[in-house]
């Protein structure tokens, strides 16, 4: 076989092997979301339905406020580099680890609370939102997106809460109003930095809750019912950036945090 043949059959073969191995390691835990600064690269995300209109929400900061404690701008307002507004009409929220924290939270968040609260388990209220996450923290790859949180005296009560895990999506209900523990519901596996996903946190009105996640056209669907401790109680919706990585360690670079695009935003609250 002449020589300039032989180069070609060897190109041939190396690039056989090179395709073999990427297909190896495409099957490896956790390769679809790594827990890096870097985010993959955005699909394109969906034709916003109108810009986000942050009238109805307070804005909780990762900064030092007056009184101690974290700093809230209320009412919400776009807020660089921790809230930024694009032409698209969506916001992105940029929470790094190292920041100030609400009274109760060992995690920095930029998060945004609604003004309107209600019963838990009174009338049918729903949070839709389309979400980006491109960032997630290295120490502890979770970002919790959105939430249905306690209010006025329960204001410093986690109740529900969706959350990004390095690719998970799911949701976390909480059974007491004291102590962590709460029951789990898987939705989605695997989801890519900067593939943005759409979910709903629905109180039914009826004693349950219904979570949902969508991505590349597919939906999955999870029922809960309402902790006795939480029936009747008075709740708000959150949403927003709220990593997960803790804040009062110490030593977290300063380019480290969550990072994510809000493409739409709505409460039927």
């Amino acid at each position: 076989m002449p020589m300039p043949e032989r180069r070609i059959a060897a190109w041939v073969c190396a690039v056989a092997l090179t395709a073999a191995a990427a297909t190896a390691c495409a099957g490896e835990p956790g390769t679809p979301h790594p827990d890096s600064a870097t985010p993959a690269t955005p699909a394109t995300p969906p034709p916003p339905s109108g810009p986000i209109t942050l009238s109805g929400w307070k804005l909780t900061l990762p900064t030092a406020g007056k009184k101690g404690g974290a700093a809230a701008i209320d009412p919400a307002a776009a807020t660089p580099p921790w809230l930024v507004a694009d032409a698209a009409g969506g916001v992105t929220l940029w929470a790094p680890v190292a920041g100030s924290t609400t009274a109760h939270s060992s995690h920095t968040r930029t998060e945004l609370d609604s003004h309107t609260s209600f019963q838990a388990g009174v009338g049918r209220h729903v949070l839709t939102a389309t979400v980006a996450v491109t960032q997630l923290p290295r120490e502890k790859p979770d970002v919790i997106v959105g939430q249905i949180h306690g209010a006025d005296v329960l204001s410093s009560i986690p109740f529900v809460m969706l959350h990004d895990q390095g690719g998970a999506i799911m949701v976390v209900v909480k059974q007491n109003r004291a102590g962590p523990e709460g029951a789990q519901y898987p939705l989605l596996a695997n989801v890519p930095l900067g593939v943005p996903f759409r979910f709903t946190i629905s109180d039914n009105g009826d004693g349950g809750l219904t979570f949902t996640a969508t991505v590349g056209g597919k939906t999955v669907t999870a029922n809960a019912p309402i902790p006795a401790a939480f029936a009747n109680a008075p709740v708000r919706f959150q949403a927003g950036d709220y990593q997960q990585a803790d804040s009062k360690s110490g030593g977290a670079a300063p380019g480290d945090g969550a990072r994510v695009t809000f493409h739409e935003l709505t409460t039927d609250s």
